[in-house]
C-alpha cells in the first residue's frame, strides 16, 4: 500500500473532512505504534528524536531503504571483548545507557551536556513476536542479538536460580528509567552466541557497533571507582594500583617517622 492510499483508506473509513496534515499525524501516529519506529514529526511528542518518513512507494520499501544502508565502517582488528557490556560501558569508559522506544535509534551513541550517552532498543517482547513482514529479514533477530551483547544473560540474569553479578546494577538502571516502563525481559533470557561478538557478521547495526565499540576503547578513567572498574589491560591495572600502595605505602611511613622524630625531641 502507497502513502496516498493510506491518507485515501482513513479519509474514507472515518468520512472526515480533516486537513492534510492532521490525516499525515495520524497515520505516523498509528505507524509509530505498529512498527515501534517513529514516523513523523508528530505534534505534541514527548521529545525529540530520528523520524522516518513514508512518502512514496510501499511501507516495506520505505523502512527496508532506511535499514538496509551498506556499512561503511570497516572493523579490520575490531574485536568485541568479554567486558563489553551495558555495566562496563557506564561504570568504566563513562558512556551512559538510555533507553528508546525508537527501533531506528538502537545503539545510537549521542552526546549532550551531561557526556556520551548510548540509546537501547529495549521492547525485546516486540522483536521476538511480531510477526508483520514490513521490517527486513533478519533485523529484528540480530538486534535480539545486540540486546544478548550489551546485557549477557551470564551477568544480568539468572543462572540456575542463582543471581548473577550484575543482576542489582541493572534493576537499579531500570529504576532510574522507570518512566519508560522498561521491557525488562531485557538481559534476563538471552543467552549470547559466540556469532554475536563478531561485528562483521552484522548487516543492520555494524556501524553503531564499531563506533560505540572504539569510544568504548578510547575512553580513559577519570575517577579512583573508574580505574580500579577498569581491568582491560591487566598490566596497566596492577601498574597503577601498585604505585598508588607503594605512594599511600611512603606517605605513612613519612608519618610516622615524623611522629617518631617529634616524640625523641620531646624527650631529649
Amino acid at each position: 500500500m502507497t502513502k496516498n492510499g493510506a491518507s485515501a483508506i482513513l479519509r474514507e473509513t472515518t468520512q472526515s473532512d480533516s486537513s492534510k496534515q492532521v490525516v499525515e499525524d495520524t497515520i505516523n501516529l498509528a505507524l509509530s505504534v505498529m512498527t515501534m519506529l517513529k514516523f513523523g514529526p508528530v505534534p505534541g511528542e514527548r521529545s525529540p528524536c530520528r523520524h522516518l518518513h513514508w512518502r512514496e512507494g510501499s511501507l516495506n520499501n520505505s523502512v527496508e531503504g532506511h535499514f538496509v544502508e551498506k556499512p561503511v565502517l570497516t572493523t579490520d582488528g575490531i574485536k568485541l571483548p568479554r567486558s563489553f557490556n551495558a555495566w562496563s560501558l557506564e561504570t568504566i569508559s563513562g558512556i551512559g545507557i538510555s533507553f528508546t522506544d525508537n527501533l531506528a535509534d538502537h545503539l545510537l551513541l549521542v552526546e549532550d551536556e551531561k557526556g556520551m550517552k548510548v540509546l537501547i532498543f529495549h521492547h525485546i517482547s516486540f522483536l521476538k513476536f511480531y510477526k508483520n513482514a514490513v521490517f527486513p529479514e533478519g533485523l529484528l533477530q540480530e538486534t535480539v542479538d545486540t540486546l544478548a551483547l550489551i546485557f549477557p544473560n551470564s551477568e544480568f540474569g539468572t543462572v540456575g536460580g542463582f543471581v548473577c553479578r550484575r543482576r542489582k546494577w541493572l534493576e537499579e538502571l531500570w529504576s532510574r528509567h522507570r518512566d519508560q516502563c522498561i521491557d525488562t525481559g531485557t538481559g534476563t533470557g538471552e543467552r549470547l552466541q559466540a556469532e554475536a561478538r563478531r561485528i562483521e557478521k552484522s548487516r543492520f547495526w555494524r556501524d553503531r557497533l564499531v563506533v560505540l565499540e572504539q569510544a568504548y576503547d578510547d575512553a580513559t578513567p577519570s575517577s579512583m571507582s573508574q580505574w580500579w572498574h577498569d581491568r582491560r589491560n591487566r598490566v596497566v591495572w596492577c601498574t597503577f594500583w601498585i604505585a598508588i600502595f607503594v605512594l599511600i605505602l611512603g606517605v605513612i611511613v613519612g608519618v610516622v617517622q615524623s611522629v617518631l622524630g617529634g616524640i625523641q625531641v620531646g624527650e631529649s
